[in-house]
């Protein structure tokens, strides 16, 4: 008797969620996607390479990590990637936060280009994260996978066309309605909107809560991350681009934040905004996907779930 056998690609967030696999039992070639995409720039580039090339050089510039590694992951990972119609099955294994969503969606369209059979890509949408969770947690839900169907395909690629858009009111229609098969997308793109700056104070939610972190009290930077990450409905951020934002309170024409002694400590400003008084328009450029915010004329208006136009939103 002839029994086919299946060689599956694993795909996931990150190399803590690999080692699991490896102790789980869950047997195939395995790829940890390792970008964090809600983080600078990710304009509308023709391939997968050139954008892992602008994406490896910006994380690199952040202190993210070692260049020369960077730059080898991102190229290991997209001829990994690339090599998907060599697979019977490749399955996604990802979570329900920023992070995660927005790598779900690049996946999909790179996926989608490949041409593939129906039926050969497999989505695990867990509601918790899978680094926390045990080997015998991680191989229950190998079982769970569900096949990922053209609309959802065609979903992603909407998605991520928002995302990657010069202009950041595409991203509204995703957010004002479910996204086809993929449950948790519309949340992840709320939150991704909350990362422009807002109308009240020009700050992110993000940074806000940095700030937050810091009012509190004294603490290690260690403990400043879970302040802020403890105010998340769905944390999303490492530690590593949280000490980046801020060492942008820090470094800016106009800082939040300042040292006193060996502490971190609001200045008159940062205090100013937290009581809802002050505005930070001495701000770091950055990008949100394709959206240069030197250029946008928008800020993000929570109350009301949009964005408006600079103008508009800022009066005297």
């Amino acid at each position: 008797m002839n029994v086919q056998r299946v060689l599956s690609m694993h795909v996931t967030n990150g190399d803590a969620v690999v080692y699991l696999f490896r102790k789980a039992g869950v047997v195939g070639t395995h790829v940890p996607w390792r970008d964090a995409l809600h983080e600078g720039p990710v304009p509308p580039l023709s391939s997968l390479e050139q954008l892992s090339a602008l994406r490896g050089a910006y994380l690199a510039r952040r202190g993210f990590g070692k260049p020369i590694k960077i730059l080898h992951d991102f190229e290991e990972r997209d001829a990994a990637i690339q090599r998907a119609p060599e697979f019977s099955e490749i399955v996604l294994w990802f979570e329900h936060d920023l992070y995660d969503q927005l790598q779900i969606a690049q996946i999909l369209v790179t996926l989608d280009a490949l041409a593939l059979e129906p039926g050969r890509v497999h989505l695990i949408a867990s509601d918790q994260y899978l680094g926390s969770m045990t080997a015998d947690e991680i191989a229950e839900l190998h079982p769970k996978r569900r096949v990922v169907t053209r609309s959802t395909f065609d979903a992603a690629r909407a998605v991520w066309t928002a995302f990657t858009a010069g202009d950041p009111q595409a991203l509204l229609e995703h957010t004002r309605r479910d996204v086809p098969g993929l449950a948790h997308m519309r949340a992840a793109l709320v939150r991704l909107c909350q990362e422009f700056p807002w109308t009240r104070d020009n700050l992110s939610r993000s940074q806000r809560h940095a700030l937050e972190a810091v009012a509190q009290g004294p603490g290690a930077r260690d403990e400043l991350f879970r302040r802020a990450q403890a105010r998340e409905e769905a944390p999303f951020l490492g530690d590593a681009p949280f000490y980046a934002i801020i060492s942008d309170l820090q470094s800016s024409a106009a800082p939040l934040v300042e040292t006193f002694g060996e502490t971190l400590v609001p200045t008159v400003l940062g205090r100013s905004i937290l009581a809802g008084d002050g505005r930070w328009d001495a701000a770091p450029s950055r990008w949100i996907g394709g959206v240069d915010l030197e250029l946008t004329p928008y800020l993000w208006d929570d109350d009301a779930q949009k964005f408006l136009a600079v103008d508009e939103a800022v009066r005297p």
